[in-house]
């Protein structure tokens, strides 16, 4: 197939819709927001609980790991067998089923259980649900929205993620302080994770919009048909392929962006751990700002138009750190990379699920993210043994270019697309 148009602005586009009317949007974005808390919680507290039980900073990180590896490996078949189910039972049951999951892991260390072998049950399960909850909840929205209001809905999604990463962690501290020993600690935040599993699986419960599945197929075929038809759909379709793995290869670069910033901030300014977190985080209050511009942008510009925009956003943003005479400069860099990626995201779900058909959703979003999920280690290795050969700046440098190419790819094929 060959490239489609962008999704411009057009003169009689419709009126941007208030969002704070729309019922069933509220919901969902309440109950993400709320559960994402939880969540930012659970992920702070999690290796401070293994490496107080272990000592063991490998044991820490193999146990935040399980709940990564069941993505890994159900995400594809997950999505298939997602689009023939009720997604607001698939929500509902998977907000309660970690509410229950952390709530026994939340008595076992509050009555005194230290085994390592629980905690690891338990984030497994946590992980496996949670494969199934996504492709449920990243394809809710062009269910309850029109098409021209999913850029602007998803960047409220992704400012209201970047809140709760600055959130959940100071939260979580602030629980673990109230126990007597870390263990304790960490049973009074997995608690808390509890509730908030509960409190928006309620508010899911209360959804009217229909979430059951759009249309019977014709042929009950096999799991493995439908997701090889999900594949070849995706691999097929010019424009969707080209947005994968331009987005495969942003994923893994911006990946990088923390971890060459802190390098930066260690080897060519001498600046200590607290110090280089608290720059961060200055530099991470722009991804709020920009996801709020992400509706904005995508009605001026179009999805093309914003995919260059931040492309040459990152790459700028690369390039200053990689020159900053001081580390003020390099939080400017810093920031402005965080700030045009919000929009990236947002426009970029909103153009897929415009071109995806909706009856295979789920079945090419989980796809699609699975790529996007696989950039990120793989950014973070070949990253971390970049900067051991070229150093911060020389890496950064790297970086800048390969965002520029990356946009530039992605502009050619587009034209090269229309011309046809």
């Amino acid at each position: 197939m060959a490239l489609g148009k962008t999704s411009a602005r057009r003169p009689d586009a419709p009126p941007p819709l208030n969002l704070w009317r729309v019922r069933d949007f509220l919901i969902v974005w309440w109950a993400q927001v709320t559960s994402r808390i939880g969540t930012q919680i659970s992920q702070f507290v999690l290796p401070l609980l293994v490496l107080s039980s272990t000592g063991s900073a490998s044991t820490a990180g193999m146990i935040a790991a399980l709940e990564q590896l069941p993505y890994l490996i159900l995400a594809i078949p997950a999505g298939a067998l997602v689009e023939t189910w009720n997604k607001q039972v698939v929500m509902v049951v998977g907000n309660f089923t970690r509410a229950v999951l952390f709530g026994l892991l939340a008595g076992y260390l509050l009555s005194g259980g230290t085994s390592i072998l629980f905690i690891a049950g338990t984030v497994l399960c946590s992980g496996i649900v949670y494969v199934f909850f996504d492709q449920a909840s990243s394809t809710v929205f062009p269910r309850i929205l029109p098409a021209h209001e999913l850029a602007r809905a998803s960047g409220w999604v992704e400012g209201t993620t970047a809140m709760t990463e600055v959130l959940g962690p100071a939260l979580g501290g602030a629980l673990i302080g109230l126990g007597t020993t870390t263990m304790v600690g960490a049973g009074y935040a997995f608690g808390a994770d509890a509730i908030t599993y509960i409190i928006a699986g309620i508010g899911v419960l209360c959804l009217r919009t229909s979430l059951r599945p759009t249309a019977v197929r014709e042929r009950q075929g096999s799991l493995r048909a439908s997701i090889r038809e999900g594949i070849t759909y995706l691999f097929s379709h010019a424009e969707l392929r080209l947005l994968a793995l331009a987005n495969f290869v942003n994923i893994a670069v911006l990946g990088t962006v923390w971890l060459s910033f802190m390098t930066l901030m260690k080897t060519e300014f001498h600046i200590g751990s607290s110090g280089t977190g608290l720059l961060l985080s200055l530099g991470a209050l722009s991804g709020v700002l920009g996801s709020f511009c992400s509706g904005i942008l995508h009605r001026r510009l179009g999805a093309y138009g914003v995919m260059l925009f931040t492309g040459l956003g990152w790459a700028a943003g690369e390039l200053i750190m990689a020159i900053a005479p001081a580390p003020w400069v390099a939080v400017f860099g810093l920031a402005l990379a965080l700030w045009v990626a919000p929009p990236y995201f947002a426009t970029l779900y909103a153009h897929r699920m415009a071109i995806i058909p909706q009856p295979m959703h789920t079945r090419i979003n989980s796809m699609y993210r699975l790529l996007a999920q696989a950039g990120l280690p793989l950014g973070l290795a070949g990253g971390g043994v970049l900067l051991e050969f070229v150093g911060a700046r020389g890496f950064l440098l790297l970086a800048a270019a390969v965002f520029l190419a990356a946009a530039i790819t992605v502009q050619l094929h587009v034209r090269s697309g229309r011309n046809r």
